[in-house]
């Protein structure tokens, strides 16, 4: 048989933001991109408050995520402006990012709630709870190789599940095991209840293992 091949049109370059409209104080900015990125050059992105003030940032590129991850300091009631210039990102393609410009805003402090977990009974360590919603899609994580207080802050408020991995071979995931060679899949324990958290409130919670 033959085979021939035909020349495509290379993808284009499309950004998108993780953040829409209110940004967590725990929260990343991150830029999404849909191809490869393989450049960036910071000198060409800006980040103002709403007094037309630079606000100091760093920003580095996630290989992993394929995304631009910008991490500074953010202060409560403040708006955001993030622009890049022409050239500011690069992907595999060697097409370069247009004029980009995001906005976005923080709230109070007292729009958001606190959690404080501790783990009691049949515990071995390392490690690692994590938080997620009522669909079991995680949002914060927690890995330990001592006893500790767990705190989950500034969580918006909604109801949460807690899940307890005991991460027998230390390597911060949950591993299924291996049918062939005999290995169990590493121990996954969940708290009974919901947890509800409000607005400006402060939660603890003692979570029991017994199993």
């Amino acid at each position: 048989f033959t085979v021939k091949t035909r020349k495509l049109p290379l993808d284009t370059l499309a950004i998108s933001s993780s953040v829409r409209g209110t940004v967590g104080f725990e929260d990343m900015v991150k830029l999404l991109a849909n191809t490869p990125l393989i450049k960036l050059d910071s000198s060409k992105i800006d980040i103002m408050d709403r007094d037309s003030l630079k606000v100091p940032f760093a920003v580095s590129l996630d290989t992993v995520q394929n995304a631009l991850e910008f991490d500074f300091e953010l202060v409560p009631n403040q708006r955001y402006a993030l622009s890049l210039l022409p050239g500011a990102m690069e992907d595999f393609f060697g097409t370069q990012n247009d004029t980009l410009s995001y906005t976005f805003t923080t709230g109070s402090y007292a729009d958001y709630g606190n959690l404080r977990m501790r783990l009691n009974g049949n515990v071995s360590y390392p490690l690692i709870v994590q938080l997620t919603d009522e669909r079991g899609e995680m949002e914060r994580e927690i890995t330990a190789s001592e006893p500790q207080q767990f705190e989950f802050n500034n969580l918006s408020p909604k109801k949460y599940l807690i899940r307890v991995i005991f991460d027998t071979n230390g390597n911060g995931i949950w591993d299924t095991g291996n049918y062939l060679k005999k290995i169990q899949p590493e121990r996954l324990v969940y708290y009974p209840n919901e947890i509800d958290v409000r607005a400006n409130w402060e939660l603890e919670e003692t979570f029991t293992i017994t199993n």
